[in-house]
C-alpha cells in the first residue's frame, strides 16, 4: 500500500488516497458520503476513480437514497432489468443478501461468482458499479478485481495486434442456467430486454485513452468470423491470462464500505463464503455509452 495526496487547490482540502496495488485498486480517506461532495471535490474523486479503476470509503453510514444520490455523480443510474428486490420507489438501488424474511431472502444471493464486466451482454455496458455493505461475513465473500488494462498491456504485441479489430458476442443467456442452478431459467421476457449483443475484444477507455482487454469466458458466446472451438479456446486463453494474480486487488469487506469500480476496464466476481454468516450490500449501477473499438 501506497499513502498519496492530492494536490490541494484553492481552499477545498486535500484528500487522502492509499493504494491497494500496483494495478488497481485504491482506499479514499476522511470522505462522508452522506454529505453533498462539491464539485472540486468530486472532480478529485473522480481522478482517483479513473487512475486506480476501483476506489472504496470506510465507514460510512448512508440510506439507500444518500447512496443513489452519490451514485448518480458518476452518470445516469440504471434500472436492472431483473426488477425483483428494489427498494420500493427506489429501482435504481437493488439489495443482495443472504438474509431471509418470512422464508424468503430479501435479495439476490450468491450472485456474479464468475469473472464478468457488469451488463457486458447490453449495447451500453455499465459504466460504473457502487456496492453499500451492511452486513459482512468475517471470512470469505471478497470481491476480487482484474484489471484489463494491464493485462492486455502485459499482452506479446503480435497477440495484441492480432486481437484489435476483432468482435465478440456478449450473451446474457449464454450460460445463465449453468452459472445459476438454483434460479430458475431466464423467462422469453427477460432474454427479449437483453438479446445477444457485439463489442470489440478490445476497448478503448473514453476518459483516459487506455486499450483493455473486454472479454470474459461465461458471459461471450464466441468470437465473430472465427470457428467455434478456435475461438472458445481463445476466449478461455485470455481469460485465464487477465485473472493471474498479477493483475488482481481483492477486496476484504467491512460494514460500512462504499465501493465503486469501473466496468470499463476491469472485470470482477465474488468470493464464496459460509452461508450461515449474514451478508447484506445495497448496489446501484451507472449506465455507460457502447464501448469504442481499438483499431
Amino acid at each position: 500500500m501506497t499513502l498519496e495526496t492530492t494536490v490541494n487547490k484553492s481552499t477545498v482540502p486535500a484528500i487522502d488516497v492509499v493504494a491497494m496495488t500496483g494495478c488497481l485498486g485504491a482506499e479514499i480517506r476522511g470522505m462522508d458520503l452522506s454529505r453533498h461532495l462539491g464539485n472540486d471535490t468530486f472532480a478529485r474523486i473522480l481522478d482517483v476513480f479513473h487512475r486506480h479503476c476501483v476506489i472504496f470509503f470506510r465507514d460510512q453510514k448512508l440510506t439507500p437514497e444518500q447512496l443513489a444520490a452519490f451514485s448518480a455523480r458518476f452518470g445516469e443510474l440504471d434500472v436492472h432489468h431483473m426488477t425483483e428486490h428494489t427498494f420500493p420507489n427506489l429501482p435504481q438501488v437493488r439489495v443482495l443478501s443472504n438474509v431471509k424474511k418470512d422464508g424468503k431472502t430479501i435479495g439476490i444471493t450468491n450472485g456474479g461468482m464468475h469473472w464478468h464486466s457488469d451488463l457486458s451482454y447490453k449495447p451500453r455496458p455499465a459504466l460504473a458499479t457502487l456496492l453499500y455493505a451492511i452486513e459482512c461475513p468475517p471470512q470469505g465473500a471478497d470481491t476480487q478485481f482484474a484489471s484489463m488494462y494491464e493485462a492486455y498491456a502485459a499482452l506479446p504485441e503480435t497477440t495484441r495486434s492480432k486481437l484489435r479489430g476483432l468482435y465478440t458476442v456478449h450473451d446474457r443467456n449464454y450460460r445463465y442456467s449453468a452459472l445459476y442452478p438454483s434460479r430458475p431459467p431466464l423467462t422469453a421476457e427477460q432474454i427479449a430486454k437483453v438479446p445477444p449483443v457485439e463489442h470489440s475484444l478490445v476497448r478503448v477507455h473514453p476518459v483516459t485513452g487506455r486499450p483493455a482487454l473486454f472479454v470474459a469466458k461465461d458471459v461471450v458466446s464466441h468470437i465473430i468470423g472465427m470457428d467455434q472451438a478456435g475461438g472458445r479456446a481463445l476466449i478461455e486463453e485470455l481469460e485465464a491470462f487477465s485473472t493471474q494474480s498479477r493483475f488482481i486487488y481483492s477486496h476484504k469487506w467491512r460494514p460500512g464500505d462504499v465501493l465503486v469500480w469501473d466496468n470499463r476496464c476491469t472485470l470482477h466476481r465474488a468470493t464464496p463464503y459460509d452461508p450461515a454468516y449474514r451478508r447484506t450490500l445495497y448496489r446501484t449501477q451507472v449506465k455507460g455509452d457502447a464501448p469504442l473499438p481499438a483499431n
